[in-house]
């Protein structure tokens, strides 16, 4: 029950001009898709929003048609070998990297596969640009203008990652101990200019670029940063000592952005990566993300983590007012509701500063299925949303948790809401 006092008419009107010039902050949400195999995966690729692949562990191949609510299992056989890398070209033509050292086509939506391309070590990934032109990285760097047919060799050395805007530039990462490197190639890899060094561990795992100029990269130690200039400068946006691996950094245009890694980490930027917003879900290491359009994304990762969102990734969470005489958590409106609802809480200022909020979601058997947010915040009131597009009818429960900048939990109240379906 929520006990918080009404506020008069007169802040009530202070409230609702606030709420009409405030600015939302945006918190991500992601819905745990159910899939058929707990082994990690590596890879994905969704040619289309309905028709999508991931790869992994033990020659691991799980292939949805209906946007991720049902996978089908299409596994080679056997368990030698993992499958590291994945693209498909449309819903049936794509490609699969193998640690047996070659490469997998299929033209039938991966009911059959044939060997393509024998590239003498692990292949790690495949990026096309267009139906003809592509890459793969294993011992070395090679190139395909004729869809696959035939592969060239692009550039001699191994690449950690990899990432060509059109068909001269392209950029590539290696390491040596603690020490990496990002090279940058602007006639199709006949040669290669180092444009940006890390050293204490802060290795470059991944690339990417919207156009020549205005590119990011991350890495381990939760590395992030920035160009503008294609290269010549670079802007340290995040790097946290001691702490998680981005694995892969994902763009769609020079505002919006995410990168995702180790503990169930997915960061999110809506201001081209000034600032980075946190959201925890429950998975081990996280190594791909990819979008098919401004809404609909996934996140792959360890022990068979499938990651959806609809919505964006994010979810508005707008502070109505900066007064708030104490804590609390209002219940969810409507109620029942179908597919979102809304709920309030509110932060007082006499809890000091610093203070971190999470909010989370659980089933009726209080299995906890996500995190709307987990985000440091000013006191006052704030009312955000949750979707509950792909979950299936029943009784949930949200929860609101309040750290201190010392960790310590402050307050902590769970509400039940109902989905009718």
């Amino acid at each position: 029950m929520n006990t918080a006092r009404k506020p008069s008419s007169i802040i009530q009107a202070a409230i609702s001009i606030i709420l009409l010039l405030s600015a939302p902050v945006l918190f991500a949400q992601w819905v745990n898709q159910p899939a058929p195999s707990g082994f990690n995966i590596f890879s994905c690729s969704f040619p289309s929003a309905q028709t999508g692949y991931v790869c992994g562990y033990g020659n691991l191949i799980l292939k949805t048609t209906n946007g991720g609510a049902n996978w089908l299992d299409i596994s080679l056989p056997g368990t030698a070998n993992n499958l590291e890398t994945v693209w498909f070209l449309n819903d049936n033509t794509g490609f699969i990297g193998s640690t047996n050292d070659s490469l997998l086509f299929t033209t039938n939506g991966g009911a059959s596969w044939i060997g393509h391309f024998y590239a003498g070590s692990d292949v790690h990934r495949i990026q096309f640009l267009n139906s003809t032109t592509g890459w793969l990285t294993s011992t070395n760097l090679y190139k395909t203008t004729n869809a696959g047919l035939n592969w060239s060799l692009a550039a001699n050395g191994y690449a950690e990652n990899f990432y060509f805007l059109n068909e001269n530039t392209g950029w590539k990462t290696s390491y040596s101990g603690a020490n990496s490197a990002l090279v940058k190639t602007t006639n199709g890899g006949a040669s290669w200019n180092t444009i940006h060094t890390t050293s204490n561990f802060r290795v470059m795992y991944s690339i990417k670029f919207i156009n020549e100029n205005t590119g990011w990269v991350s890495g381990y130690r939760e590395y992030i940063a920035a160009t503008t200039n294609g290269g010549v400068n670079w802007v340290q946006q995040r790097d946290m000592d001691n702490s998680v691996g981005l694995y892969n950094i994902e763009f769609l245009n020079s505002s919006t952005g995410w990168a995702v890694g180790d503990n169930g980490t997915i960061l999110s930027t809506t201001n081209g990566g000034a600032s980075w917003q946190l959201t925890s879900v429950s998975a081990g290491r996280l190594l791909e993300i990819e979008f098919v359009n401004q809404q609909t994304g996934w996140v792959v990762g360890g022990f068979g983590k499938i990651y959806k969102t609809t919505s964006g990734g994010f979810v508005a969470v707008e502070n109505i007012s900066s007064i708030a005489g104490e804590f609390s958590l209002s219940q969810n409106y409507p109620n029942p509701f179908n597919p979102s609802t809304k709920f309030r809480f509110t932060i007082p200022a006499s809890a000091g500063s610093g203070l971190t909020v999470r909010t989370e979601v659980f089933d009726i058997t209080g299995k906890q299925i996500g995190i709307l947010f987990n985000s440091a915040v000013d006191a006052g009131a704030y009312e955000g949303s949750f979707d509950g597009t792909g979950y299936s009818s029943g009784i949930y429960f949200y929860k609101l948790s309040v750290y201190s900048g010392g960790n310590k939990l402050l307050y902590s109240e769970v509400k039940k809401m109902s989905l009718i379906k």
